[in-house]
């Protein structure tokens, strides 16, 4: 970035929280520049899930993941790969991982996710007129699907810290998941439903549309890396 270069409002990285932060700032009238060394919105924005998801509050370390921990860490096929020879120095952060994990931190955690979640529906609902997006959006829900009985079981407490948050949800039956769900194999355990949760059709696309929308309000975009922060007493230094 050229020392003489100043503005109003920089926001480092161009990914969807970037241009989404530009979007709303752009429309109260501030001076927006968007930096990022890759084309905006082309790292994990432009291809996730796609999934807009207000229930999605629970964090990963819950008491019943420290339950498993031990079979997490020994099975071959568990999603917790651990490389042994690196465990001295993973072990401050397992440590973290499991302090974390205990009910009055999860619960913790847990509430500052909602709190985080809680306007992210209203938001994209009113960011879809302002960046054209009406074709990206469905709101379709999403479908938690459990194969036995005992999984079902062990997320009581996640279904039940949702709904004291206020999240819209619904547990199914065995019959209304596949009155739902047709070509999903039959099975005996339950399913639970949010049908607040919002799917992105094309990802890609929805971050080209609010690059557009952002240009077009003014916001300028510069592709360079950010090295340094320096706090001044008339603001803020960035190099690069």
């Amino acid at each position: 970035m050229a020392a003489s270069e100043t503005v109003e409002i920089a926001i480092v990285g161009a990914g969807v929280v970037g241009l989404a932060t530009a979007l709303r700032l752009v429309a109260d009238g501030r001076e927006v520049l968007l930096i990022d060394p890759n084309e905006p919105g082309s790292g994990a924005s432009f291809g996730n899930a796609g999934t807009i998801a207000e229930y999605a509050c629970m964090p990963v370390g819950t008491p019943a993941v420290l339950r498993a921990l031990p079979k997490l860490l020994l099975d071959p096929d568990s999603p917790f790969s651990l490389r042994w020879p690196a465990l001295l120095q993973l072990a401050p952060w397992l440590v973290r991982f499991m302090r974390q994990s205990l009910p009055a931190a999860t619960r913790a955690n847990a509430l500052a996710l909602a709190g985080l979640l809680a306007d992210a529906l209203p938001a994209w609902e009113d960011m879809v007129g302002e960046a054209g997006l009406e074709d990206q959006m469905r709101r379709n829900g999403c479908l938690y699907l459990y194969r036995r009985l005992s999984d079902f079981a062990a997320g009581a407490g996640g279904r039940a810290m949702r709904a004291a948050f206020g999240i819209h949800q619904e547990v199914l039956t065995p019959e209304e998941v596949a009155a739902l769900e047709p070509g999903l194999p039959a099975t005996a355990a339950h399913g639970v439903y949010f049908p607040d949760s919002i799917n992105v059709t094309d990802p890609a696309m929805v971050m080209r549309r609010l690059l557009g929308a952002v240009s077009a309000r003014g916001a300028s975009v510069k592709q360079a890396e950010i090295t340094g922060l320096q706090v001044e007493a008339d603001g803020v230094q960035l190099s690069g």
